[in-house]
């Protein structure tokens, strides 16, 4: 990480409340780095960061500890930290294109329930990573109006390790190996996946943790492990 944005993003990915974390003024800092953690090669988020202001704002920070004036210290490092939070929150919203208003907006219908109280309910369950890929995919396909491709996309992404089928029998039936337990909550991700990318005319079907047998694909065929289709 380089940046203080880095750090906002991953303590969102990680689902981390960014009010825990407070940014100091390094004791001591490279003129050439924003973040100035003793490991150069740092990926974890602790509750104090400390960093290098006079890098990018050094207009903004020049007075504000000045080794000559030593009063209100406590003061100037809560203000401090408070600046360094909004100029961070500043810096992702310039790193916003098109396509993430965009899916600002969605976001916002899906909680108002536009898409039905079981999406309403449903998105609850993503975390912010599974959301952005949930949001990314129903841009798309609202652009494109590709729901098989965007359906399998989004349920592979974010079930890592799942399999989707186009049943080549029965063209209306989609079936779904999710490699992960059926809980309520990876439940209710799939039923939101299914009410806004499964064409109205297809029927789902999951199996989940266990593959369904398939002759001759000997990774299906485990005893104890099969599905029965």
């Amino acid at each position: 990480m380089d940046y203080i944005w880095d750090v906002l993003i991953t303590a969102k990915n990680e689902g981390l409340d960014l009010k825990d974390i407070t940014f100091k003024l390094a004791a001591s800092y490279s003129p050439y780095m924003e973040l100035s953690d003793e490991d150069i090669n740092f990926k974890g988020i602790d509750s104090e960061i400390e960093i290098n202001p006079y890098y990018r704002f050094s207009e903004i920070f020049k007075d504000f500890f000045n080794p000559d004036y030593g009063e209100y210290q406590q003061l100037r490092e809560v203000l401090f930290d408070i600046i360094i939070h909004f100029l961070g929150q500043i810096d992702l919203k310039q790193g916003m294109d098109k396509i993430e208003y965009h899916k600002k907006f969605i976001y916002s219908e899906l909680q108002a329930g536009y898409f039905g109280e079981e999406v309403k309910i449903g998105i609850r369950h993503f975390g912010l990573y599974e959301l952005n890929i949930l949001l990314r995919n129903f841009y798309k396909f609202y652009l494109t109006g590709d729901h098989i491709y965007y359906l399998k996309d989004t349920i592979e992404n974010i079930f890592k390790g799942s399999i989707v089928y186009l049943n080549q029998e029965r063209i209306s039936e989609i079936i779904v190996y999710i490699n992960d337990c059926s809980n309520k909550e990876n439940q209710m991700k799939l039923k939101v996946i299914e009410s806004l990318f499964l064409p109205i005319n297809f029927k789902l079907t999951a199996y989940w943790e266990y593959h369904f047998g398939v002759i001759d694909v000997e990774e299906t065929m485990e005893i104890g492990k099969i599905s029965i289709y």
